[in-house]
């Protein structure tokens, strides 16, 4: 039933003409938006916990609209990408500090790049394994049903290697060993981790971190790549590759808390200069903000 299901979307989205993306996407995060009462509360307070009064009501409310139209756009995209070209991408996407990215690659001991909810980030790793990078994303998959298909389709066609972020040992086994056969690994920092692990600064209040790039670093030399993605009209993404970080692999528990402030540093910057791109819809601050009682 799924593979079905998955065929008949493919067919449809091949027929989608390119130029009613935005349109239809306009329209439908219109619709939805008001329908979206719990979890538009959910965002409005994270971003007055983030912002305060330095932006208004309406301000707010922009933001959210706009980063929903952002998401639904994105969603589309990420259908069209198989039959898309490298061309396409290429005409497409304007990326800042590539040649520092290929000369980092080209030293053989992988790459740990580190992203946010930020633009359309699942778009990414389609982009760069087009480029002919080895890619693999730690991320929480389906095992089965619809988006496990999707999942699979992505695999087989650009060889984009899924690791499960829920079975915690295995992915970092398979997380070293694909650093180790020189590959690029997508981390998305801005998740919650478990308390007991790390609470960084994020907005100038202490969230739970996954403390996995720094670990994976120690263990393999390989550098962290900070990279935001971020969407612009007509189908247009600009891609902001950060210089290369090397952190010193005997760092004690102080100075593993110390690199990922910087790096959670990065992502907050990147989210201030841009806030209609971010994640502004899941529970970041469960420490700080009852949501349940929005």
């Amino acid at each position: 039933m799924n593979e079905c299901l998955v065929k008949v979307v493919q067919r449809s989205l091949k027929k989608l003409p390119l130029v009613a993306i935005e349109p239809l996407s306009r329209t439908l995060s219109s619709f939805v938006y008001p329908l979206l009462v719990k979890r538009r509360r959910i965002a409005l307070a994270n971003l007055d916990l983030a912002f305060g009064h330095t932006m208004s009501l309406v301000q707010k409310e922009k933001i959210l609209r706009q980063n929903l139209f952002w998401f639904t756009r994105s969603l589309w995209e990420l259908g069209k990408s198989l039959d898309l070209s490298l061309d396409f991408y290429t005409a497409h996407f304007s990326v800042h500090g590539e040649e520092q990215l290929k000369t980092t690659y080209a030293r053989g001991k992988g790459v740990i790049i580190v992203s946010a909810h930020m633009g359309n980030f699942p778009l990414m790793s389609v982009f760069f394994a087009l480029k002919g990078y080895k890619v693999g994303v730690v991320a929480k998959t389906p095992r089965k049903g619809f988006l496990a298909q999707v999942i699979e389709i992505f695999q087989k066609k650009l060889g984009i290697i899924f690791i499960q972020a829920r079975e915690n040992r295995e992915a970092v086994r398979l997380s070293l060993k694909h650093l180790r056969q020189g590959g690029m690994l997508f981390l998305l920092l801005d998740q919650n981790a478990p308390r007991h692990r790390a609470m960084v600064n994020f907005f100038g209040h202490p969230v739970p971190t996954p403390r996995s790039p720094i670990l994976l670093a120690q263990r393999t030399e390989a550098p962290v790549v900070p990279l935001f993605s971020i969407c612009e009209p007509g189908l247009r993404h600009r891609v902001f590759i950060e210089p290369p970080i090397n952190f010193n692999h005997n760092q004690g528990k102080e100075e593993v808390l110390t690199s990922l402030s910087r790096l959670m540093q990065i992502i907050e910057t990147y989210v201030r200069r841009y806030p209609d791109q971010w994640w502004w819809w899941h529970r970041r601050w469960k420490e700080h903000i009852d949501y349940e009682r929005l």
